[in-house]
């Protein structure tokens, strides 16, 4: 499978504190990630777009995922969320594509943080024993429940180095899984193709550029 060009993402840098709304206006003009099918490339049946700015302190995301059918029953952190309804971004700060960080997020507010060690041949361990300190999140369902927000703020004590310069970049993916009835009508999605429906394809990360 010809797979397209690794994409890179520009992060913009905002004067912002606290935790943002869904509907604030700090969102406004910034560049929305597309996610498609993670195996095909091809438009999924439901939308989901994602969005990025960094302050001084922490980075943030937004995902807007439309949503016909929402399965999330698990709770507890660090619950298996994945075997549900769930959003995503993987983020190696250093480069490291066998040692980067993962994130989830249900529908249910859940959240699940690890870091990953990835053999490059198929196998990786998850170490759950890490968590991120100070990341907070939100969940917001529209009127008819066809659309969900989630918000995420990352601080970046987190993170090797700390807060970034402008142009450094690190390397991201986000993904959405989508529950379907059957297993046959589960969609896994990607903002970077992974050409397979496996998100710990590191050498398909996309590129995260911090810019002022």
């Amino acid at each position: 499978m010809n797979l397209p060009a690794l994409p890179t993402y520009e992060c913009v840098k905002k004067q912002f504190s606290g935790m943002p709304l869904s509907s604030d206006d700090v969102w406004n003009g910034i560049e929305k990630m597309v996610l498609v099918e993670a195996g095909s490339g091809s438009k999924p049946t439901l939308a989901s777009t994602v969005q990025s700015f960094w302050t001084e302190e922490a980075l943030y995301y937004r995902f807007v995922c439309e949503d016909d059918r929402i399965v999330a029953t698990l709770s507890g952190h660090d619950a298996p969320i994945y075997e549900e309804d769930v959003v995503e971004v993987f983020l190696s700060e250093t480069h490291d594509i066998q040692s980067y960080k993962e994130f989830e997020h249900s529908p249910a507010n859940v959240q699940f943080d690890a870091t990953i060690i990835n053999n490059l041949d198929g196998t990786y361990k998850v170490n759950l024993d890490w968590h991120a300190e100070g990341w907070e999140t939100t969940v917001d369902k529209n009127e008819d429940g066809s659309e969900l927000t989630y918000i995420w703020k990352m601080p970046f004590v987190n993170f090797e180095g700390g807060t970034p310069k402008a142009n450094d970049e690190w390397l991201m993916n986000c993904y959405r899984i989508d529950r379907g009835e059957s297993e046959q009508e589960d969609q896994y999605m990607a903002w970077s193709q992974t050409g397979i429906v496996d998100f710990h394809t590191p050498r398909r990360f996309g590129t995260l550029r911090f810019v002022d």
